[in-house]
């Protein structure tokens, strides 16, 4: 039986590894948790991260990483973007914090990352569910390997 992978309109799927991952926004230990849980019971990896293909910037996905990490995957599904496409959209969800593209990017390599809930997010294509066995991303901690790996490659 064949494995379904993420499969998202005309976006750029890889696996990352997730150590090359960075935050742009502080997260909820509690939803981790609880999200690591609900993961190890289903023993699939649902949904890949987004994030921005020059900077390896987390835009959406920040407790998900957080779960590959405290799960010790050395790689993840993501989808990638390129934050000079118009078509990717960045907005504050709170009134006293200024988000754009530029800031977000400066805030990261000042390593002065916003709140939690502070970013938001829109992108040009919906982002699929994706269902891969943890098993599966499991195998690829023993490689010592490249930065990204195509995801057809776990089929």
């Amino acid at each position: 039986m064949k494995s379904k992978t993420c499969k998202s309109t005309q976006i750029e799927t890889k696996l990352i590894q997730t150590k090359c991952l960075r935050h742009i926004e502080d997260f909820s230990e509690k939803r981790v948790r609880n999200m690591k849980e609900k993961m190890i019971q289903k023993g699939i990896w649902e949904k890949p991260i987004c994030i921005e293909k020059n900077h390896f910037l987390i835009l959406d996905g920040q407790h998900r990483v957080q779960v590959a990490k405290a799960l010790n995957l050395k790689y993840i599904p993501c989808v990638l973007f390129n934050y000079k496409d118009e078509r990717v959209e960045v907005w504050s969800l709170r009134k006293d914090y200024f988000v754009s593209k530029e800031k977000v990017i400066e805030r990261v390599l000042e390593e002065n990352i916003y709140p939690y809930k502070t970013a938001k997010h829109k992108f040009p294509a919906k982002i699929q569910k994706c269902m891969i066995p943890l098993e599966k991303l499991f195998q690829y901690n023993d490689i010592d390997g490249p930065l990204m790996i195509n995801i057809d490659n776990i089929v």
